[in-house]
């Protein structure tokens, strides 16, 4: 029999804090106190000659087959607003497997763009089904429409070009907002402003944000960095000290001790294609951006987990609940340190279960933005995201 450990499981125990409480809370109780544990994953890193996706395994010619909704399905013309995510959704069970399923068309210079007008059929190459792009006779034209991207770009753009990620060292040595020269309380596009260091003109445009949340990793605590929470873009009017800038395309208001840090280009385009990571990801959801307590589909959530830990944009995350932490009142009760019988069962974790997916379209060294492409249920800040697995996707 488990022997008790840990203040808050004991305190249980002895009747000070109610039992119900405790596993309800689960953060007070100790993993070792808990029968089933959760085992987190083992990689931080990509494992030596790890190669990326393309998916979860590969299928054999049956599996294959098995795959498709419909093995008959008719051409489907691709439509504006389409993404791979939803194609692969419209002709396979598990889109997941669309890498594994996708047939490079060797006719075509990049048969993994995809756009709008584009004929997706079921091929057969050797004896697999297989999805392909037919030929496309407007590509002669001089201008294409913009390719069919891995996640609505409308939706993820403010979190490319303008939200970012950093650490208190960047904004210490960020530039700051003086004053405006109403000396109003706030400023918006139009409004001149003045920032101190004094700016020697080598840079022309800023963006303007603010210091956002802390970004915490959901297992250790560390501190992995800050939001930067976009404000509006500054163009330089004058260099030197103060500083004088005009403010642009403002999205909330500005005030005195806002930063001015540099505009970073849109990193994720429509070559990006969606693949599961080709080893283990373990990732917590720490922060909602733009929502309070929860989210849904084509919502972005902040996950713990970056480049340092080998993620890259489009990778195909699952997100799960964590199992709750119950009582079990019908195993036999332990025995405390002076001979008692303990007042409660043992403590122990139901499985994880999976309630979504996310793709990931924003990585930074420590933490990763990603788009909620379906969810079930609510997604909640400590929800899991995961590389899925034959183990994990049930």
């Amino acid at each position: 029999m488990r022997s008790t450990k840990g203040l808050p499981l004991a305190l249980a125990l002895a009747g000070l804090v109610p039992f119900t409480a405790i596993l309800s809370g689960c953060a007070g109780i100790d993993e070792d106190d808990v029968i089933n544990p959760r085992e987190p994953h083992a990689a931080e890193a990509l494992p030596l000659g790890a190669e990326r996706g393309p998916v979860k395994r590969t299928l054999t010619a049956e599996e294959t087959r098995d795959q498709f909704r419909d093995l008959s399905a008719k051409d489907y013309v691709v439509k504006e607003g389409d993404t791979l995510w939803s194609i692969a959704n419209h002709f396979l069970k598990d889109p997941y497997y669309w890498p594994e399923i996708w047939y490079a068309n060797p006719d075509i210079a990049n048969p993994h763009r995809i756009y709008p007008g584009d004929h997706i059929s079921i091929v057969f190459v050797g004896d697999r089904p297989r999805l392909a792009v037919g030929l496309r006779p407007h590509i002669r034209y001089e201008a294409l429409p913009p390719a069919v991207s891995a996640v609505p770009l409308e939706l993820v753009r403010p979190f490319l070009s303008y939200d970012q990620v950093l650490n208190e060292e960047d904004f210490e040595a960020a530039p700051y907002i003086l004053a405006n020269r109403e000396g109003s309380l706030n400023a918006s596009t139009g409004d001149t402003i003045y920032a101190r260091p004094g700016l020697d003109g080598e840079r022309q445009h800023f963006a303007v944000v603010e210091q956002g949340k802390e970004l915490r990793d959901g297992r250790t605590d560390e501190l992995l960095g800050y939001r930067a929470i976009f404000k509006g873009e500054a163009s330089l009017i004058e260099a030197g000290d103060p500083a004088t800038l005009e403010l642009r395309d403002t999205v909330r208001e500005v005030e005195a001790g806002n930063r001015l840090v540099e505009m970073t280009p849109e990193a994720f385009t429509s070559d990006v294609a969606p693949q599961i990571p080709a080893f283990p990801i373990d990732a917590r959801i720490i922060l909602l951006p733009d929502a309070i307590t929860q989210v849904g589909n084509q919502q972005v959530i902040i996950i713990d987990r970056g480049a340092e830990a080998g993620v890259s944009a489009g990778d195909l995350l699952q997100i799960s609940k964590r199992g709750r932490v119950v009582e079990d009142r019908f195993a036999p009760k332990e025995t405390t340190e002076n001979g008692r019988e303990a007042m409660h069962g043992p403590a122990v974790r139901l499985p994880d279960y999976p309630i979504g997916t996310a793709m990931v379209f924003r990585v930074y060294e420590r933490v990763s933005y990603a788009l909620v492409i379906q969810a079930s249920k609510p997604v909640h800040a400590g929800d899991l995201a995961q590389t899925p697995t034959q183990d994990n996707s049930r």
